[in-house]
């Protein structure tokens, strides 16, 4: 490791390629554990991971270059929040659960950015915060301004002396001031105006917590001869018109789950695996979340059918938060 040229990250980070505005991101943080590799001759991931814990923490992050020597528990495999379908593809935890990532529907399209959403990893659906990567990132920058703005600089409780007090806690206005001073950059580098008051068609404010509109509707560009449904987790189905049937799947709401299965399989082997996508992931929203492992054979057909196999392989990340123990009623 020679010089400070990034890894080549953008070539495995993500199933596409890694939008310009989030590039702008890692490069800033992989030079900030570069310059801490020159100066102590070891490199530290987490001072790549966690740069912008003040907004998010990097979901996916560069693989360290040759001849790093790098801690045991180094650990690199992208996430599926709890509740969240493999369509959401993360880009940074919250620290609460939640995400931030991309919605995108059709991979295979090869689409060179995509809309932002929340996911809260506690409910199913997702909060759209910008129609790309360049006004999603605005949105979690004025985010960070409206929490600071809600909680300011802590004082001194009372019956402290405030000097000691102030003295003693300098680390943490030091830590707001460098947050500050990042959060700027990072706003001038992407060329955004981020306001703790500015908003974004699909979300609301509830103090410094972001709320989903649940009148919005999310929108995808649809190709001519193709076609989009929304669906129960937010997102719903793109695909080709052609792989559709010619009316939408009948989610049951009371067990058991055979009617739900039997209507998938048929419509796969009637070569509509985007009717059967969106029955598959309308039930995964509706039913316990027990029923995944039942679910999950059909579901990663349908994918594999539409061309999708990298979000088949994403099931298989979501597969041990669905373990849990059954308590319905009704075996399955």
């Amino acid at each position: 490791m020679t010089d400070s040229t990034p890894p080549p990250w953008v070539d495995d980070l993500f199933p596409f390629p890694t939008p310009p505005a989030l590039r702008t991101l890692v490069d800033i943080a992989w030079q900030h554990a570069y310059d801490f590799y020159l100066e102590n001759e070891s490199y530290d991931y987490g001072l790549l991971e966690t740069h912008y814990d003040f907004i998010f923490d990097f979901d996916m992050f560069p693989r360290p270059p040759d001849g790093c020597d790098v801690d045991p528990e180094f650990f690199r495999q992208p996430s599926t929040p709890l509740y969240a379908t493999p369509e959401f593809v993360p880009f940074g935890a919250l620290g609460d659960g939640g995400y931030v990532g991309w919605l995108v529907p059709a991979p295979e399209l090869g689409r060179l950015d995509h809309p932002v959403a929340l996911a809260s990893g506690h409910d199913y659906g997702v909060t759209l915060i910008g129609a790309d990567t360049r006004s999603g990132l605005e949105f979690i920058l004025s985010w960070a301004l409206r929490r600071w703005r809600e909680r300011p600089a802590l004082e001194p409780p009372a019956g402290r002396d405030p000097d000691v007090w102030r003295a003693q806690n300098q680390y943490l206005s030091d830590a707001r001031a460098e947050d500050r001073r990042l959060l700027d950059r990072l706003a001038a580098e992407l060329g955004v105006r981020p306001g703790p008051d500015r908003t974004y068609p699909g979300s609301s404010w509830r103090g410094s917590s972001v709320s989903e509109d649940t009148e919005f509707e999310i929108v995808f560009d649809v190709l001519e001869g193709w076609r989009h449904e929304p669906g129960e987790d937010g997102i719903g189905v793109l695909a080709p018109a052609a792989t559709y049937a010619d009316r939408r799947p009948v989610v049951v709401e009371d067990p058991p789950l055979e009617a739900e299965l039997v209507a998938a399989a048929h419509w796969l082997d009637a070569g509509r695996p985007a009717t059967a996508l969106l029955g598959l992931k309308d039930t995964f929203v509706n039913r316990p979340s027990c029923y995944f492992a039942d679910l999950k054979p059909l579901w990663a057909r349908a994918y594999r059918d539409l061309g999708r196999p990298e979000y088949a392989e994403r099931l298989d990340l979501m597969t041990p938060m669905y373990q849990d123990s059954c308590h319905c009623r009704t075996p399955h």
